[in-house]
């Protein structure tokens, strides 16, 4: 299949979640295992970072990385960190060496859409430190062949990335996230129009949004089974045939954006009121009352392998079937 397997997407599986607490896996898998998971699945590709996977006994060695990638039939797609980390150099020089076409990175920890504690001046001041590092680093990546992939990290609007893209210089672009507008209050559909045109990598992401006091939750559910219309979005997708798509579902953890907490929105510049329409829309007909736990947040560690697997694999055939168009009527909405 035409679409791979982002390693953060099974945080449990690969051990990120709680690693370095009582609550991490014993049996995560390592960068081996990510990858032959991945061709288990009939997968066209892996994104994983640099370091490797947190079961690896020592960081992957970026020529074996791209052997093993090459006998199994897949791409690779590099998780780089955050441009302020220092490590997009490093990144890039490894990214060319396994055989990689695009190295992701990302602005900040910042999840949620919440600024607060930053205000508008701090994102500001970091969109434009990230801007001048960006475009250093875009020589290097031209030398390279690899494009840079900034991703929408529940931190970055439509808006932003676009200015930072053209302010850096091909070949950054942007890593779309398609659940994450919906954190920045931006329908995914119209963030994805906004920002076809630098268009490097996607993650396939989906959520449900589930009512709060003070806004909504993002609830975890397979890709293709939330509110995200992937008809529309593989349209766009459609017109990039370049770009690369990976699996990524969402975190396990809460994901609680407080939108009508007046300061959850001293971060953004002022905003015309139908602008934010679509994302409104969305808002209004998915929303659902319902339980938004999962495993990891109900402390149910024992059922998170069974449980991610099971997501993984309806997440593999609902999105093999929407990118075939014989999406049944569980898949996402037209």
């Amino acid at each position: 299949m035409d679409f791979g397997l982002c390693a953060y997407g099974i945080p449990w599986t690969a051990g990120f979640a709680g690693h370095g607490t009582p609550r991490a896996n014993p049996r995560p898998l390592d960068t081996v295992g990510l990858l032959d998971l991945a061709s288990r699945l009939g997968l066209g590709g892996v994104e994983l970072p640099p370091s490797g996977l947190p079961a690896d006994t020592a960081p992957p060695v970026a020529t074996d990385l791209r052997r093993r990638a090459e006998h199994l039939g897949l791409t690779l797609v590099i998780a780089g960190g955050r441009v302020a980390e220092g490590t997009l150099g490093a990144d890039l020089a490894f990214a060319a060496a396994a055989g990689a076409r695009v190295v992701r990175c990302t602005l900040s920890g910042i999840l949620c859409g919440d600024r607060r504690a930053l205000g508008r001046a701090g994102w500001e001041e970091l969109l434009r430190a990230a801007t001048a590092t960006l475009k250093a680093a875009a020589p290097q990546a031209r030398d390279l062949g690899l494009s840079i992939a900034v991703e929408n990290h529940q931190d970055a609007t439509s808006a932003d990335l676009l200015r930072l893209c053209e302010e850096a210089g091909d070949p950054v672009g942007v890593n779309l996230d398609t659940g994450n507008p919906l954190a920045v209050a931006e329908d995914p559909v119209e963030f994805a129009r906004r920002i076809l045109p630098v268009l490097r990598n996607v993650h396939l992401k989906d959520y449900r949004i589930i009512r709060s006091e003070v806004g909504f939750r993002l609830a975890h559910c397979a890709i293709g089974a939330g509110v995200v219309n992937y008809a529309a979005l593989f349209a766009l997708f459609r017109t990039r045939p370049a770009v690369t798509l990976n699996l990524e579902m969402a975190a396990l953890g809460e994901r609680h954006i407080k939108v009508l907490e007046d300061a959850w929105w001293a971060g953004y510049p002022p905003r015309e009121a139908s602008s934010l329409l679509p994302f409104f829309r969305i808002w209004h007909e998915r929303e659902e009352t319902a339980a938004w736990q999962t495993p990891w947040d109900s402390g149910a560690d024992a059922q998170l392998t069974a449980w991610e697997m099971d997501r993984l694999a309806e997440s593999v055939t609902r999105i093999a079937e929407l990118r075939a168009g014989i999406a049944g009527p569980a898949g996402a909405r037209a």
